[in-house]
């Protein structure tokens, strides 16, 4: 059977807790109405959906799989299962993380950047069972526990971070997942993270280093390191051998800002293959002054890949692309009213 895979960065992330819930429930937003359509339209069987504010009561996951049965003008399409948990941003730390003084509540010094808790979420839903058992979360491992970190330093040359900073300090900006789904008797394990921008710090670099770590967190992983513990007490790195990486990096081989060692070694990492990036002619069209063979594959409209479906070398995909169709389609106007990252899938025979 073939199985399409997609993940995507929505942006339908609010300013304050509880604002993303009463644009669902409106059934008005054009936002959250363009972001259905689009889903409906690509019609993936399981995607990752980065920056969908985390919400305890379940109701936001709960109306988005009502809005994906109500046919728009394209056909309905059910997901009736969900992997959705808490997330780090937001969450307040106690400590001075930007190092102006003040030990604050505000985002800058909060587990992960974010106005409130649970701010740019992550959602996976699938239309196959999806076994939370043998599921992992890795939210709580701290920074200090991968050997040898990349951490920031300051203009003397010293830790940006205290002692105490670490001790809190969670390596995840959001949350790790490694989620199982059983697709047909066939477990496939859907690797889904969003790390921090490699940006808006200072000279000390501080994103750049953390966004480099959750990076080379899958690479240690698909390696089966031993020095991870995740959210359930369970130590260890990856087990199996079928595996999708899901998300938006924040990193790209080729451009960008990012420490991009740490994206090289995990795109060419044994076990992931090594087919072609997806492309699409509305990113070649978006920017025509550099190089196309980069600008095709990019997957944001500021101008970089960032967004990933890569699957393990034990998996053959027949088909994929980034959904950025040329302005001169129908198709285009599916974007008039959605995030500024462009959606990316794969089709799978499993």
């Amino acid at each position: 059977m073939v199985v399409r895979i997609a993940s995507y960065n929505t942006a339908l992330s609010r300013s304050h807790q509880g604002a993303l819930l009463t644009a669902i429930k409106s059934g008005r937003d054009k936002q959250v109405l363009a972001t259905v359509a689009l889903l409906q339209h690509i019609r993936p069987d399981i995607i990752l959906l980065n920056e969908v504010d985390f919400d305890p009561s379940g109701q936001v996951v709960a109306l988005l799989q009502q809005a994906l049965r109500q046919p728009s003008s394209y056909p309905a399409i059910d997901y009736p299962y969900a992997y959705c948990q808490a997330v780090n941003t937001g969450m307040p730390s106690g400590r001075d993380f930007d190092k102006d003084g003040i030990a604050s509540n505000q985002a800058n010094d909060a587990l992960g950047y974010g106005l409130f808790p649970g701010q740019y979420g992550m959602l996976l839903l699938s239309r196959f069972p999806i076994d939370t058992c043998a599921s992992r979360t890795f939210k709580s491992f701290l920074w200090q526990d991968m050997p040898a970190p990349c951490l920031p330093k300051d203009a003397q040359g010293k830790p940006w971070f205290d002692v105490e900073d670490m001790a809190v300090l969670p390596l995840s900006s959001k949350s790790h997942w490694d989620v199982a789904v059983n697709v047909e008797g066939r477990v496939l394990r859907c690797l889904c993270s969003h790390p921090t921008p490699p940006v808006f710090d200072g000279e000390e670099r501080r994103n750049a280093c953390r966004n480099h770590d959750e990076i080379r967190f899958w690479t240690d992983y698909l390696s089966s390191e031993s020095y991870f513990y995740d959210d359930q007490g369970r130590y260890g790195g990856l087990e199996q051998e079928d595996f999708v990486l899901l998300g938006d990096l924040n990193a790209s081989p080729v451009e960008g800002d990012s420490y991009r060692q740490a994206i090289v070694n995990l795109l060419h990492h044994p076990k992931m293959s090594q087919c072609a990036f997806p492309e699409s002619l509305g990113a070649a069209e978006h920017t025509t002054a550099i190089n196309k063979s980069i600008t095709k594959h990019h997957t944001a409209v500021w101008r970089m890949q960032a967004d990933y479906v890569r699957p393990s070398q034990t998996l053959s995909p027949s088909n994929q692309a980034v959904f950025w169709p040329s302005k001169r389609s129908r198709a285009a106007q599916l974007l008039e009213h959605t995030s500024d990252h462009r959606l990316v899938y794969l089709d799978l025979h499993l």
